[in-house]
């Protein structure tokens, strides 16, 4: 019977997002001949590299991931609907490569179920409650009315990109329903089976975020908003009267020669105003799409390896709350092997309370190896919301030892670590073009 032996993480350059394959190898061929699986997870990207490095194009990716997986894909896993994480899939080349690779089993967040967005009713409803089939429908209309928004004249153009990073990416989406349905594809939620095993002999995966809101209905509201209307309806609404407002008052782009005084200045204002109220509906659109995020905990042998996609605290407090009585939990989450850090080290994804458990690690544990993807000076102007945060980063490396793809130079077109499936440690593996 054939064991696996070892395990290898690449973590490409794509600039601003993620895309990581986990490689899980044998010590003898597999029934199908391979002693190797695959497991992608994320593909996506909203700004190319900086300069000087290699350009992280989904084109230039995709030859990558087929090269590295031998043409063959096992597992597809999205963490949730952001462009950073899934826009490669509308690339024509990414299109093209994983239609070839063919994954056998596609995971997505319980919120991605096509059957639970269109009918509150059907088997995706029935799962997760009515309440969840709720937030979903309305989740889907708020991208709606921010595509809507994107479009419209008026608007500050730094608010129009944001809102268009928050659509839903129907290229994208089509292609991972296609997989889903010529494999497996399976809609995941806290405690939810992804029944990896049999694809990918030896894996364990558990599922620790998103929580349905019949869950948890806190993953529905803002963490400040103690109100008990879900705030994805309001959000709804709102995106949609700053669209109808834009339109109607497109005064940013106004060619009427105003000259100076006191309407010029009014007018200003008005516009600032109106710049303002859709940037914090488009922010609070992503803080919602941020908490439908995967959370997975991987094992294999002695190693565990924890990929938390963009999971916010409305989406971790769930697990979180469960450590004081869990402690088998509460160890795996400390003894973890590898991170990756949450959101491309925003302040609020990696929470001080998981932080604080890898502070408290034996040692006898190997080193702690934490990959973050990500690109500066994409997000955020103060240090309070500038991303990656100095801070965060600083703490990790209290911790762990921190690999970037910013810290990539020139042709260099992903970072590797690998290690053996006994315990760890995971160490670098040298790039080596071609």
């Amino acid at each position: 019977m054939s064991k696996p032996v070892k395990v290898r993480v690449r973590m490409y350059q794509v600039g601003f997002g993620d895309c990581f394959l986990v490689s899980v190898e044998y010590d003898k061929p597999l029934p199908d001949g391979r002693a190797e699986r695959h497991l992608l997870i994320d593909y996506g990207s909203t700004r190319a590299a900086r300069e000087g490095r290699a350009p992280g194009k989904m084109r230039d990716v995709a030859p990558l991931i087929e090269k590295h997986t031998s043409g063959v894909l096992d597992v597809l896993a999205l963490t949730h609907r952001h462009k950073d994480h899934l826009f490669g899939f509308a690339d024509d080349t990414g299109d093209a490569t994983l239609r070839r690779l063919d994954p056998k089993l596609v995971l997505r967040p319980w919120t991605e179920d096509p059957d639970l967005q269109t009918d509150a009713t059907g088997p995706g409803a029935a799962l997760v409650g009515a309440a969840s089939a709720s937030f979903a429908a309305s989740l889907a209309g708020a991208q709606a009315a921010a595509e809507r928004l994107s479009t419209r004249a008026g608007l500050h153009e730094d608010v129009l990109a944001a809102a268009a990073e928050q659509v839903k990416n129907p290229e994208a989406i089509k292609l991972l329903d296609d997989l889903a349905a010529a494999g497996e594809g399976r809609y995941l939620f806290a405690g939810a089976d992804p029944d990896v095993t049999k694809t990918v002999p030896g894996l364990k995966v558990t599922v620790l975020g998103p929580p349905t809101v019949d869950q948890d209905p806190r993953v529905s509201k803002q963490r400040e908003d103690d109100e008990d209307e879900y705030w994805m309806l309001r959000l709804r609404a709102s995106l949609d009267s700053a669209a109808g407002a834009a339109a109607e008052g497109a005064v940013a782009t106004c060619d009427v020669d105003l000259g100076p005084g006191p309407v010029r200045w009014l007018v200003d204002r008005l516009a600032d105003q109106r710049d303002h109220s859709a940037a914090r509906l488009v922010r609070h659109l992503d803080d919602a799409l941020n908490n439908t995020s995967l959370v997975l905990l991987l094992e294999i042998g002695g190693l565990k390896l924890l990929f938390p996609g963009d999971a916010q605290i409305e989406n971790w407090q769930y697990t979180l709350e469960k450590l004081g009585e869990e402690k088998e939990l509460r160890e795996k989450l400390r003894d973890i092997d590898l991170y990756k850090v949450g959101h491309h080290g925003s302040r609020n994804a990696t929470p001080r309370s998981l932080h604080a458990l890898w502070k408290e690690r034996p040692a006898t544990l190997p080193a702690l190896t934490i990959l973050m993807s990500t690109r500066p000076g994409v997000h955020g102007e103060s240090e309070a919301t500038r991303v990656p945060r100095q801070t965060l980063v600083d703490a990790l490396e209290e911790v762990g030892t921190l690999y970037s793809t910013d810290d990539l130079v020139e042709k260099e077109t992903y970072v590797e670590v690998e290690a053996d499936v006994t315990g760890g440690p995971f160490r670098q593996v040298p790039f080596v073009a071609g």
